[in-house]
């Protein structure tokens, strides 16, 4: 876990929220993804998508990628089975024409895989940003590391060592613990604690 390219990831998104940019990427890693998907669920971010250096066209930016959101299950189960976008190894001949061009960007492979981006759609609201603020809570030379009780405190809005807690509106903390990557409120629910990777102000 590299908390320095998650340093520059939180000033990118936040800079390109202040320059009122639609659409952005960062580079394509495990935390990256996860931590947009928890942004995309608390509705932070309108989309989530791995692509390659170029945008992906407006018709690949799926506002649901997480498979265990339901109306992501929902959806699934209506429609046809679709292909996999997991890592393929493989030289399948049998690969429709446009992955052949590249449009399908989110298919990855051992050729591409260093050039894959998250391309990420901001949210405005009132002609505001919706992500105004996102910073890192741990840093790479000091990591924070708090149990459930230090966690509760932050959710009530009580501050917990020199972490200030939640008290303005729509603000989020996210935390990663042996369950994975959760929101502040989560961890208090589940009764976890971890470490304090970012937090975010919102509109």
């Amino acid at each position: 876990m590299s908390l320095v390219n998650l340093a520059h990831c939180c000033s990118h998104l936040q800079n390109a929220s202040k320059a009122r940019l639609g659409l952005t990427s960062i580079p394509c890693t495990t935390l990256h993804h996860t931590l947009m998907l928890q942004l995309q669920r608390s509705g932070y971010v309108s989309s989530v998508t791995i692509g390659g250096p170029v945008p992906p066209p407006p018709s690949h930016l799926n506002p649901i990628l997480d498979p265990a959101d339901p109306d992501y299950q929902s959806q699934s189960q209506s429609s046809e089975p679709s292909r996999p976008k997991n890592i393929n190894t493989s030289t399948n001949t049998n690969i429709d024409k446009d992955m052949e061009k590249g449009t399908n960007e989110s298919i990855i492979t051992q050729a591409n895989i260093a050039t894959r981006r998250l391309w990420v759609g901001l949210k405005y609201w009132n002609n505001e940003p919706v992500l105004q603020k996102m910073r890192l809570v741990s840093k790479p030379t000091r990591r924070v590391w708090m149990g459930f009780r230090e966690i509760e405190a932050l959710a009530r809005g009580d501050p917990s060592g020199y972490v200030k807690g939640l008290r303005g509106v729509g603000e989020s903390m996210y935390v990663t613990t042996d369950r994975g990557l959760m929101e502040v409120r989560d961890c208090v629910e589940k009764r976890t604690g971890g470490m304090i990777l970012c937090r975010i102000n919102g509109v």
